[in-house]
């Protein structure tokens, strides 16, 4: 997951690099046209004025259009419908074709009256057809019937004869076409139609057959059948239920049978199996057979009739008489015997059924569980029967029906085939019908040339020619050629303009333009350069002089830059920190073993290394530390925390700093130093540096998080000083040689303001000191944590 997400973050940070890259170099590109709009307008008013000739002489051409609508019915094949197609363009592109056809063409040009035949003059018939179709254009609208003619000449009257000649040819070639087809439509829908008679035939003497293969369904093939069929499920469905009961019934008088046989074995009541014969024997047990229940009816009555004669006679005889007791001795009698009767019975019913009934009922049990099983198997046999002629019934509605479905469509097609008959006998297959929509007519507004697609290609073209040119002129001449392409390109400010400078006789700095010709106008230059400087935002009191490449004069700017820093009253610091080539220490003729590389490799205590490297020189107020033996490893030491150190220490003791570093794009120190100081000025060379590198050089400053303070434009000559703006114009008559009174009045008393701002200053500089031992302070503890920590490390 986190390779995927860093491969992503990858893939993003390369898409917008790549976008910033090409959004910046379309910026620059802009930059380069607005600087050289010149040539854009240039090229904008020639090809206006080639436009404007073009117009004015160029041949008009008119245009004369028709449209012709076209309705299809059917496709004029046999077996199409007389109605039209449900999409209308689908056959549009072959009415295209058509129209732009050998033969519609040669039909037009044959129609084409001889008066209008002059564009064609000394050409045959094929290289007309041919002219004709060169200059005809055949278009159609989406989802339309409706083919649209355009054609161009110079004769607005040829244009619309040649038009109204390719309709006519068109419509006439249709015609044509569709009487060619009649014909042989017709024949082949005789053909089509025997044969759906004979299909015919044979299908509905197939269903015949097949109907007579199944005489139980009668009225086969509508609601008739269909009834049949269902009866046949329903007949199946009642022996279902049948053969259900009798699996049922079966299985009752299995069971029945299986307990009978075990209660005949172990002496058990067999009457709770008894049916209707086991049913009568149970009556006659408990008294309640036919003659038992008759005989104890009629006992019944005549205790009734004793009881009521016994309470007659008792009425007229008393208790104790001989009748009385003779009728209650029989009423007695009578009771006993109804009591004790059925207890008798019972005896005599349980020894018959242990005798009779027991047999009895096994031989009916067995017999009903072999009528069951019996009737089982032959609802089982019809049920199935029933199902296979239900099956063979269903296969054969089935193929009625789609024989039935195959007689319907022969009968819908022999219909069809008929109905086109009569059509094509009536209509001679008429097909496509065409009918002119839109006449053609005599144009009066010629259509080329125009005068707004005139001027928009002569501005678009003009665009895209002066476009190319400033392209091309900014690969082939990569030199800036103002100081607004400076800035816009760099993005920054000019400080100042330095023209090309004389070599002056003498040593160190009785060589530098500042101090050699102090009142020059050249040396003027140098002092705007401290003035822009000195007004800047923020600090700059520590500052680094780089170039783009070697030999663009950033030495003799630091030099010429320290000497009017220090004319100005200012103590003044400046290093060479060019050990590989130092151009400073050469020009002051100080190379030697005393420097800048050895206070780096020393390991002294820092104020006395400086001390013994420190040199003065004849400029007051300016000291110099040159650059030393060389070192092998320049960008180390400058990337190690005694020269921060030194700079920390020099911003004690001085007000300005000048560090002289080497080419941007030759080595890394200018980026090393960059990043220690308050801020760099680039030393830019038009004549010399290309535009590319100086724009290098920018972005490699700013890339590393450097403050670009400005550039100093140099070595200027006559003729680029006048295009940089480069001049003075000294009206108040300063010249290098005017040592009259009024100039030094002028000099003293600019020397007393110096002073006096230096008074003023001394405030800020005590500030600055003390801010500065604070930074050296914070930098030697740094160095020490630092080192206390590779310490851990190792």
């Amino acid at each position: 997951m986190t390779v995927s997400q860093n491969s992503t973050v990858s893939i993003d940070s390369s898409a917008n690099d790549a976008l910033a890259t090409t959004l910046h170099s379309a910026m620059r590109f802009l930059r380069t046209v607005r600087l050289r709009s010149g040539i854009l307008v240039m090229c904008l008013i020639t090809s206006g004025i080639l436009g404007a000739v073009y117009y004015t002489t160029a041949t008009r051409i008119y245009e004369s259009r028709a449209s012709l609508y076209i309705v299809q019915v059917g496709s004029g094949m046999s077996l199409d419908g007389s109605v039209q197609s449900s999409d209308p363009s689908r056959g549009m592109p072959t009415y295209r074709k058509l129209m732009t056809g050998e033969e519609v063409l040669l039909g037009a040009y044959g129609r084409l009256p001889e008066r209008f035949r002059g564009p064609f003059a000394d050409m045959t018939d094929a290289e007309a057809a041919k002219e004709i179709e060169k200059h005809l254009s055949v278009s159609a609208a989406f989802n339309t019937n409706v083919l649209d003619l355009a054609y161009r000449s110079a004769d607005p009257k040829v244009a619309c004869a040649v038009v109204a000649a390719l309709l006519s040819s068109y419509q006439s070639y249709l015609d044509n076409m569709n009487q060619r087809d009649s014909d042989s439509n017709l024949d082949r829908l005789k053909q089509r139609l025997e044969l759906a008679n004979e299909e015919l035939a044979a299908n509905q003497a197939y269903r015949n057959q097949l109907q007579a293969s199944a005489p139980d369904l009668v009225g086969i093939g509508g609601v008739d059948g269909l009834s049949s069929f269902n009866v046949l499920a329903e007949n199946i469905r009642h022996l279902s239920e049948k053969h259900s009961n009798a699996v049922d019934e079966t299985s009752n008088a299995r069971a029945t049978l299986i307990e009978l046989q075990e209660a005949i074995r172990t002496g058990r009541d067999i009457l709770q199996f008894a049916d209707e014969l086991g049913l009568r024997m149970v009556e006659e047990n408990v008294g309640l057979g036919g003659q038992n229940s008759m005989e104890a009816a009629r006992m019944n009555q005549d205790l009734v009739d004793l009881e009521a004669e016994l309470n007659h006679a008792r009425r007229n005889k008393g208790e104790n008489h001989p009748d009385i007791r003779a009728l209650a001795s029989r009423i007695e009698t009578l009771r006993q015997y109804l009591a004790q009767s059925p207890t008798a019975r019972r005896q005599v019913t349980q020894q018959a059924s242990r005798d009779y009934l027991a047999p009895q009922l096994y031989s009916m049990a067995q017999a009903r569980l072999k009528n069951s099983m019996q009737n089982e198997a032959q609802l089982k046999t019809a049920m199935e029967a029933e199902k296979a002629k239900a099956t063979m019934q269903t296969m054969t509605l089935n193929q009625i029906a789609d024989v039935d479905r195959e007689i319907e469509r022969l009968n819908q097609l022999r219909e069809l085939l008929q109905e086109k008959m009569d059509t094509i006998d009536l209509t001679k297959d008429v097909f496509i019908r065409t009918e002119v929509a839109t006449k053609p007519r005599v144009a009066t507004i010629p259509v080329s040339p125009r005068l707004v697609m005139v001027g928009f290609f002569s501005i678009f073209f003009g665009t895209g020619a002066g476009l190319g040119i400033i392209w091309m002129l900014d690969i082939m001449d990569d030199r800036f050629r103002a100081p607004e392409e400076l800035k816009l390109h760099l993005n920054t400010q000019i400080l100042t303009m330095v023209p090309a400078i004389e070599t002056f006789q003498g040593e160190g700095f009785e060589a530098v333009m500042c101090q050699a010709r102090p009142h020059s106008p050249d040396a003027e230059s140098f002092r705007s350069l401290r003035t822009n400087l000195e007004f800047a935002a923020g600090d700059t009191n520590r500052i680094v002089i780089t170039s783009t490449e070697p030999g663009d004069g950033k030495t003799t700017i630091s030099s010429n830059m320290s000497v009017a820093f220090a004319q100005s009253g200012r103590r003044t610091l400046v290093i060479d920190a060019d050990m590989r080539r130092p151009g400073l220490s050469t020009l002051l003729n100080l190379r030697d073993d005393k420097g800048l590389s050895s206070i780096l490799r020393s390991h002294d205590d820092l104020d006395a290394a400086v001390q013994a490297n420190l040199r003065p020189t004849c400029v007051k107020g300016l000291d110099v530390i040159s650059s030393g033996p060389r070192p092998v490893n320049p960008a180390e030491l400058l990337a190690g925390e005694r020269f921060s150190n030194l700079l920390a220490w020099a911003e004690t003791r001085y007000d300005q700093i000048i560090v002289d570093a080497p080419p941007v794009l030759a080595v890394t120190d200018p980026l090393i130093i960059g990043r220690l100081v308050d801020g760099v000025v680039l030393v830019v060379r038009p004549d010399k540096d290309r535009r590319r590198m100086v724009i290098r050089a920018a972005e490699s400053l700013r890339g590393v998080g450097c403050s670009l303070l400005g550039l100093v434009v140099n070595h200027l000559s006559g003729n680029e000083a006048n295009g940089y703006g480069y001049g003075y114009g000294y009206g108040y008559g300063y010249g290098e040689h005017d040592h009259d009174e009024t100039h030094q009045e002028d000099f003293a008393s600019a020397a007393v303001n110096r002073d006096s701002l230096s008074t003023l200053q001394a405030p800020v500089g005590n500030a600055r000191q003390e801010a500065s031992s604070a930074k050296s302070s914070l930098a030697m503890i740094g160095s020490e944590i630092s080192g206390s920590s590779a310490s851990r490390r190792r």
